[in-house]
């Protein structure tokens, strides 16, 4: 999965933005630049682009040019559906962890007080930082839930633009620290402002019923995507039902 070629693609953004901030000497001062970069490839460019590396690799199984060879394998349908997810935690995963060390090591170098308030950067634990894989997760298992129920040429772009636009409203603060309880209902942290830029921390609290929050989010898409296989369903709808409660609790809880 970590081989499609989407992902050399999608490097082309972080990329594109170094070059144009340094060129107009934008982005605060070095160590900011530097740890905004990395926080904002790993959020903005390697989460929606596992997305689509997770798809199309689910989808790949399911290409008329190789059913004929998989019927004849000894492996069914849940099976290569469960070996995608695998794939997803042992390759996206793995990367989206790898960077929550050198977002830590990056923000020692880092400060708050800088003249324009979207340059600030606000240190995290690692616990907090845990909220980026766990975006990386929930767009990979989403992206294969899509590939098992919606087989459609262009189904995962109106996907992402239904998903886009039905939570960016919620990314509205009442000002730069208090934020209105939708926004805690967003499907990234709850600290980042397209306007404010990283905003100051949360109680921990909160932000672990939020991690919970995605977590759960992620657990059903990839409980989605077996449930269409064919296989017993019991424990899987017993699974989902116990996701659900979790997800509403902890979407209860995040709230304060």
């Amino acid at each position: 999965m970590l081989r499609h070629p989407a992902y050399p693609v999608a490097l082309l953004y972080p990329a594109v933005f170094a070059v144009s901030a340094m060129a107009h000497h934008e982005g605060g001062p070095r160590p900011n630049f530097v740890y905004q970069l990395v926080f904002l490839s790993l959020f903005l460019a390697y989460a929606p682009v596992t997305l689509v590396a997770a798809n199309r690799t689910a989808a790949a199984t399911y290409r008329r040019s190789v059913r004929d060879p998989f019927d004849g394998a000894p492996v069914d349908d849940r099976q290569r559906a469960v070996a995608v997810i695998l794939g997803l935690l042992r390759g996206p995963l793995l990367v989206g962890l790898i960077g929550i060390p050198v977002l830590l090591a990056l923000q020692e170098f880092t400060t708050g007080d800088t003249a324009d308030r979207s340059d600030a950067v606000y240190p995290r634990t690692a616990l907090e930082y845990l909220q980026l894989p766990a975006i990386v997760l929930g767009a990979g298992l989403l992206g294969i839930a899509v590939a098992r129920w919606l087989p459609w040429p262009g189904a995962l772009p109106l996907v992402a633009i239904v998903i886009w636009f039905g939570t960016i409203g919620m990314t509205e603060m009442a000002d730069g620290a208090v934020m209105h309880g939708r926004t805690w209902f967003a499907l990234w942290p709850v600290w980042v402002d397209g306007a404010q830029g990283m905003l100051p921390r949360q109680p921990l609290d909160q932000e672990m019923w939020h991690l919970t929050y995605l977590l759960g989010l992620g657990v059903l898409a990839g409980i989605a995507a077996l449930l269409r296989t064919s296989g017993p369903r019991r424990a899987l709808w017993l699974a989902a039902g116990a996701a659900v409660a979790v997800t509403v609790l902890a979407s209860w809880q995040q709230l304060g």
